[in-house]
């Protein structure tokens, strides 16, 4: 488990990333004629990257339905772009996310839901607007 090693947390975080996806969708315009997955896309035309369906694709991650704590090349995910399109902000999300997950098990032995979640109203972002839960 997480609590019995810490050290974790550095695949456990890029893992959460990866499964939660922070956005949905990105729209783009083709700069010019192009063929992807036996498809024509025209210069011009509009095209949309789903992240939650990048982010599960079994050509390039192994088990992708599955949260593995553990997962070797758990960096490997779309959640943040790719290339040029890459958030900046990515190394801080993930940096904060560590110190979250660690102050977290230093001060609580237990951490555990106790309601429903309640999920963003958007279209673009996949967040949650509240998460009941109890520590101790």
């Amino acid at each position: 488990t997480l609590r019995a090693n810490p050290k974790l947390i550095d695949t456990m975080v890029p893992g959460v990333i990866r499964w939660q996806t922070p956005l949905a969708h990105m729209r783009r315009t083709a700069l010019q004629d192009t063929e992807l997955g036996g498809k024509t896309i025209r210069k011009g035309d509009r095209v949309v990257m789903w992240y939650v369906s990048g982010n599960r694709d079994d050509e390039v991650i192994e088990l992708p339905e599955e949260f593995i704590i553990d997962r070797a090349r758990a960096r490997i995910h779309l959640s943040f772009g790719f290339g040029i399109h890459r958030c900046v902000g990515m190394r801080l999300a993930e940096l904060q996310l560590r110190i979250v997950w660690e102050e977290m098990l230093k001060r609580f032995e237990r951490i555990e839901v106790v309601g429903e979640p309640k999920r963003v109203y958007s279209s673009f972002v996949k967040g949650y607007e509240s998460l009941p839960v109890r520590v101790s």
